[in-house]
């Protein structure tokens, strides 16, 4: 199967098969790309953090905030079907992934917290708990 699609990083180069051992098997991309995109901003008396999600359902969302960390977890499952019933493709493209991110915020206010789901988009909206803040010690460096 290789040999149809065969992967040319550079005409120039020769291949090295300990580079190519370490990028597909050590790190593949699978790995990194189905972690969301995620924006985190402290607005003062709230934190909003924003992940983008995209082709994942409101369904399979899974939020929680447990022992000051809030964790996000989704999965999602896609099937490109053809129109082939004798199962004779070369090529037939299925997408199933999961993923669970975790987010260590402390002093909020839990029966406050607020989720919104759009477009693939989620925000969520973390208030902050004005009695268990503390005032953030700022060090001199000499």
């Amino acid at each position: 199967m290789n040999s149809l699609f065969p992967i040319v990083d550079n005409e120039f180069s020769v291949p090295d098969v300990f580079d190519n051992f370490f990028n597909r098997f050590m790190w593949p991309s699978e790995f990194t790309s189905t972690m969301p995109k995620v924006d985190i901003e402290d607005k003062g008396s709230e934190y909003v953090m924003t992940a983008d999600l995209p082709g994942v359902q409101k369904e399979d969302i899974h939020l929680s905030y447990d022992n000051n960390v809030l964790t996000l977890a989704a999965s999602h499952n896609e099937q490109k079907d053809s129109q082939d019933d004798q199962h004779n493709y070369i090529c037939k493209e299925r997408s199933s992934s999961s993923f669970c991110r975790q987010f260590p915020v402390t002093s909020i206010q839990k029966e406050g917290i607020q989720a919104a789901f759009k477009d693939g988009v989620l925000t969520i909206t973390l208030p902050k708990d004005a009695q268990q803040a503390q005032p953030t010690n700022t060090i001199e460096i000499q």
